[in-house]
């Protein structure tokens, strides 16, 4: 069996895009099993997943990703750079990881390999400039415009002319480059690949032809219901939509959690609030003024600045809701990830798992109750994984039915199986 490619998903839903980049992936690589680090039920932009990850992870397998790893909570909802170190590294703990393959628009290694040496680098002119625009009340992504432009001048970064600047802030463009980072930095051995994104820009609101973005994706099934998706997503996808519908399991947003979120806003103390990462230069207090909003939207809208993007007070709310704190986030990311918690697998996926117990670094989870009673288990590794627990817990009161809102359900729940021979139990 080939080394492994590795893919960092959300698949929030896996969707007809998704499929060309595993179907390109065949091509660079062919014959290699895939491995997908996929973010659980909330996602890097600080909103619930439609579908849980277990829904999630089938569709995965169907699409022919042979495992699929969960990637932790404290990793999955941060911003681009820890988002990526934590799934890098996670993909470099399997000890079978040859190549990460990822989407871009610009479609081309070079350029985006060398502005990520370039932030790797960090001159002092640039760092100078990324300060002062922080302090102009610039959000991060922003403020690194503005510095990379300063300190580029008239030339341009390199593969980059000053005319084509703007156009590597696309957003999948900032991710490959993080991701580049993050292989410099944790993985050397690893092999990146790109493919050009097909379609629909990443933040698309419109179905568009046979490929549209994620976000126009879920912005149709909300308010066109799941017939309107049925030609830009596999049919597989759209049968365990279907399934999860009925069953009162989906479709989860953020206005499922309007009420607990204020409720805890409004019962927490600053000082609590001030522990949440990302909060920031007295931002507690706005916060806790704001708890008075009648719905989320008005809190966000009375918070969003330039600095404060809606991303941002998002992901907040999810830190608050998940017990993170800024000590645990700046304790996990000098650990990195503790576990390689799998949610399913292929039968050759099956295969690949045994080469992953003897060549990886990391212990492999299928099931939390016996990890967590294992007296051997480091108290960080622990402490990771009762957050995702605890993310799941909280998920679960977001499900439209109100009989599937139980707790519990990492421990009740098998890892998927999929046979790409016929069965699928």
């Amino acid at each position: 069996m080939k080394d492994a490619v590795g893919v960092v998903v959300e698949y929030n839903p896996f969707h007809n895009g998704h499929m060309y980049h595993l179907q390109k992936i065949g091509e660079l690589v062919p014959g290699a099993p895939v491995i997908g680090v996929m973010s659980g039920n909330w996602t890097q932009r600080g909103e619930p997943a439609l579908m849980n990850k277990w829904a999630r992870t089938a569709s995965t397998l169907q699409a022919g990703v042979d495992i699929v790893i969960e990637l932790p909570a404290v990793f999955a909802l941060q911003s681009a750079e820890g988002f990526a170190a934590g799934a890098i590294r996670t993909l470099a703990a399997s000890g079978v990881v040859s190549h990460v393959c990822f989407g871009s628009e610009a479609g081309n290694l070079k350029p985006l390999q060398e502005l990520a040496s370039f932030l790797l680098s960090e001159t002092s002119t640039f760092r100078a400039e990324l300060q002062a625009a922080l302090k102009k009340g610039l959000s991060y992504p922003a403020a690194l415009h503005y510095a990379l432009k300063a300190a580029a001048g008239k030339k341009g970064l390199p593969g980059f002319s000053a005319a084509t600047m703007d156009t590597v802030f696309n957003p999948n463009n900032i991710l490959a480059v993080e991701y580049l980072k993050a292989i410099s930095r944790f993985a050397a051995g690893i092999t990146p690949l790109t493919v050009k994104r097909k379609g629909a820009a990443f933040h698309d609101r419109e179905l568009k032809g046979s490929i549209a973005s994620a976000t126009a994706v879920r912005r149709a099934v909300l308010n066109e219901g799941l017939a309107a998706v049925r030609d830009v997503v596999p049919a597989s996808t759209y049968r365990i939509m279907e399934e999860e519908i009925v069953a009162g399991r989906a479709p989860v947003t953020g206005a499922s959690f309007e009420t607990v979120a204020l409720a805890l806003l409004r019962r927490a103390g600053t000082a609590n609030i001030k522990r949440a990462p990302d909060v920031t230069e007295g931002m507690e207090h706005r916060i806790k003024k704001a708890s008075d909003s009648p719905d989320l939207d008005t809190f966000i809208s009375t918070l969003k600045t330039k600095r404060y993007t809606r991303t941002r007070l998002q992901r907040i709310l999810c830190y608050l809701l998940l017990s993170f704190t800024k000590e645990e986030f700046q304790f996990f990311n000098r650990t990195g990830p503790q576990y390689l918690r799998v949610l399913g697998f292929t039968d050759r996926g099956q295969r690949l798992l045994g080469a992953i117990k003897e060549k990886g670094s990391l212990p492999i989870i299928t099931g939390p109750a016996p990890f967590l009673k294992d007296k051997e288990v480091a108290v960080g590794a622990a402490a990771m994984l009762k957050h995702d627990i605890l993310a799941a817990d909280i998920y679960a009161l977001g499900y439209p039915s109100p009989s599937q809102r139980k707790g519990g359900e990492d421990f009740r729940h098998t890892v998927v199986k999929h046979d790409h021979a016929g069965s699928s139990p």
